[in-house]
């Protein structure tokens, strides 16, 4: 395993020489011996899977040491391990070298000394000082190291929100114990340079868990950027752009889960049932740094050897050809990643029976091989395009004819979808008006829990090609890196044929695992060293000088930074004397100012700050009306932008605790949540907004009316990227 290239650093050049090493102790917990805190599912399959992918990582490295704890291996998560371990490490670093501790279980706090506890296997629900590891004794055996570089990853199931254990046992809803962590944590930044804490959510968040990925996300992610997707150009993976990938990766995953997961609610509701699944709440992973600088942790491997193909697709015309089939064909495989194999019933067919080339889509063998070694593997899913006639026999049995009266029926084909193990995407395109697509639609259903997507439609013979065309239309214009979930797929095809012939019917089911017709490209930019030199850009088409905002960036005054970005903003618009900005004056914003005024944030924040992170993390969030009296009383609209904008203000750090946070209060940090500066000064308050000549405070009409104006300064920013000038 070798980079694509090598950068010319010491950190680099000191671990592949071997001058330095690197001290790695990993440990995960699933089962404890105390019944009285519940098991989890996958902590220790996150440390396996984090092991693997740090042992390709750091392949180049001659001088390494991994020391990995978890349930049912040689090496059992109990305390007296753990805690020798982690002694014989900090004892044996020198100055030169890197420790990273990684811990994946449950955190406690014990509520007579206030203290936070990682539990090991053998930890005491109502002892937790004696028998479970202290995070103050794990940081102070840190501090006692010579080590000067210091990483502690946190994955614990409620690492961002740990559990308070009373007396009986019973979780306190009185004591934020988050912040307590947090604090601690900053404590021992500030104490000590090169020390990099890394959690897996923030305070008042939860880390979730997925079946599909068989890992927590958090996690999951970290091992993903580890084997190569976080690695920036030169194939360097380095702990900041690692923490970068995790953290949009772990946004993105969330917010399409909780996407799947509304339509299938809208099933649910449509269906009259009243068991309706309840959204993931935000997991966005939180990092907390002091003076590191360049932490490098791996190098990018040079995958070979033979492609599997997890991804099998078939599409089955039963009438003449599909207009613009090989589009079709080449979008499915480029952007969706399938091996698409294309029937007609013409001649050129993959398989004379059409039985066999279904059964071979769904029951490939190489979905069931196991890979040599533990790695992330792309989840197995199947495509299916039938498109033919729904007819129905004299027996009474329901039947798809194809070309040359080739015949499927659909007990048959039910029975092959059950045997699949895959995740599935099945459209049904079937021409021709009263056909009984919705009875194929219902009997192809697995059940709640498979991961599957059915889509059927029909149509007028005078609009037998709008489906087809509708849904190529739509991959087209979802080829970007964001990918393209079912969910997705299923709301766009509901817009886009809204006022057609056409009559569409689906189904989607599976809470635990997102079905993706183009998964999303992980892709990783690296950015450029935030030293501030003369090859800054500091354009400007007002002749406006900027070098007193980069200054104040590249020296961390953010607050200042963030004065001084609203003062700019302000003079660039014609609004000084204003002191805040209407619909008009955003419209009319210079962009090569606006894409100056951004750039110095996101390279000084390391990709943390800046206007089009902030455009991200809004572009992540669907929007919905979710409260329907409210909906009747101001409009679905109003409530819905409302809702985006507290949705945004969460994810970034504006709110706490259903409240805004005054300007004082925010968090002038770097560790501070991604997209939390610079913040919209520029606009007038959100809680005081006047609307119809009143002030409104903390209504849903006025926040309403101030996420319009974030909606605009989004947009334009959208327009200055494309145009550039």
């Amino acid at each position: 395993m070798c980079p694509v290239s090598v950068r010319t650093s010491n950190s680099t050049r000191n671990l592949e020489t071997g001058v330095a090493k690197l001290w790695l102790l990993l440990v995960g917990v699933n089962q404890y011996q105390d019944e009285r805190i519940p098991c989890l599912r996958y902590s220790a399959q996150d440390c396996q899977g984090l092991s693997s992918a740090l042992s390709v990582a750091t392949a180049g490295f001659p001088q390494k040491e991994l020391r990995v704890y978890f349930d049912h291996s040689e090496h059992l998560p109990l305390l007296e391990n753990v805690r020798n371990s982690l002694k014989e490490i900090a004892a044996a670093a020198q100055a030169i070298d890197t420790v990273l501790v990684y811990f994946s279980g449950h955190g406690m706090l014990e509520p007579s000394h206030k203290q936070v506890v990682l539990c090991l296997q053998d930890t005491q629900q109502d002892n937790l000082i004696n028998t479970g590891l202290q995070l103050q004794e794990l940081l102070q055996i840190l501090e006692n190291s010579a080590a000067q570089q210091q990483l502690v990853w946190l994955d614990a199931c409620h690492s961002g929100d740990l559990t308070f254990v009373g007396a009986r046992g019973e979780k306190n809803p009185l004591l934020d114990s988050t912040q307590e962590l947090v604090e601690i944590l900053r404590q021992r930044a500030a104490k000590r340079k090169g020390f990099y804490a890394l959690l897996s959510c923030d305070r008042g968040q939860q880390s979730w868990e997925f079946t599909q990925l068989g890992h927590g996300v958090f996690t999951y992610y970290l091992i993903r950027g580890l084997r190569g997707e976080a690695a920036d150009a030169q194939g360097i993976i380095e702990a900041d752009g690692l923490y970068r990938y995790v953290y949009h990766q772990t946004l993105a995953y969330i917010d399409k889960a909780n996407q799947q997961l509304r339509v299938i609610n809208q099933l649910k509701k449509g269906r009259g049932e009243n068991q309706i699944h309840s959204e993931y709440t935000l997991q966005t992973p939180k990092r907390i740094v002091e003076g590191v600088g360049e932490v490098i942790l791996g190098l990018k491997p040079n995958h070979k050897g033979v492609t599997r193909h997890p991804r099998q697709g078939l599409i089955i015309d039963g009438f003449s050809q599909i207009k613009s089939a090989s589009v079709f064909i080449k979008t499915l495989s480029n952007s969706g990643n399938f091996e698409i194999n294309y029937w007609n019933g013409y001649g050129n067919s993959i398989n004379s029976d059409v039985r066999k080339a279904i059964q071979k889509c769904l029951l490939s063998e190489s979905f069931s091989e196991s890979p040599k070694e533990y790695q992330i593997q792309e989840t197995a899913t199947i495509f299916l395009y039938l498109r033919g006639q729904i007819q129905e026999t004299s027996t009474g049995e329901a039947v798809l004819v194809l070309a040359d009266d080739t015949v499927i029926h659909r007990a048959w084909l039910r029975k092959q979808l059950r045997l699949c193990k895959s995740q599935q995407i099945i459209i049904l395109d079937c021409p021709f008006p009263d056909n009984n697509i919705r009875d194929w639609v219902e009997e192809l259903q697995l059940g709640t829990d498979a991961g599957q997507c059915l889509i059927g439609s029909t149509a007028p013979d005078n609009a037998n090609e709008t489906f087809a065309k509708t849904l190529l239309d739509i991959f087209n214009q979802d080829k970007q890196s964001s990918g393209l979930t079912a969910a997705s797929l299923i709301t766009q095809l509901q817009i886009n044929l809204a006022s057609s012939e056409v009559k569409l019917y689906f189904w989607l089911s599976g809470s635990q695992g997102i079905i993706e017709v183009f998964p999303e490209k992980h892709s990783f930019v690296p950015e450029s060293s935030t030293q501030p030199t003369e090859d800054d850009d500091l354009s400007s088409s007002l002749g406006i000088d900027y070098s007193q905002l980069r200054d104040l960036l590249q020296a961390g005054r953010w607050l200042e930074a963030d004065t001084e970005t609203t003062n700019l903003i302000l003079k660039i618009a014609g609004r000084e004397q204003q002191r805040h900005l209407d619909l008009q004056s955003l419209e009319n914003l210079p962009c090569i100012d606006l894409l100056t005024i951004d750039r110095l944030w996101v390279k000084y924040s390391h990709g943390n700050f800046g206007f089009s992170v902030q455009q991200r993390i809004y572009q992540s969030i669907a929007s919905s009306a979710s409260d329907p009296v409210l909906s009747l009383m101001l409009g679905s609209a109003k409530v819905a932008a409302s809702e985006t904008c507290i949705d945004f203000a969460n994810r970034v750090g504006w709110r706490l605790k259903d409240a805004w946070l005054s300007y004082d209060n925010l968090t002038w940090a770097e560790d501070a949540p991604m997209g939390h500066l610079p913040f919209f000064g520029f606009f007038e308050s959100v809680w005081r907004v006047k609307v119809l000549g009143v002030w409104e405070w903390h209504s849903a009409i006025a926040t309403a009316n101030w996420w319009q104006l974030c909606v605009n300064l989004f947009l334009r920013l959208e327009v200055c990227q494309t145009t550039k000038r």
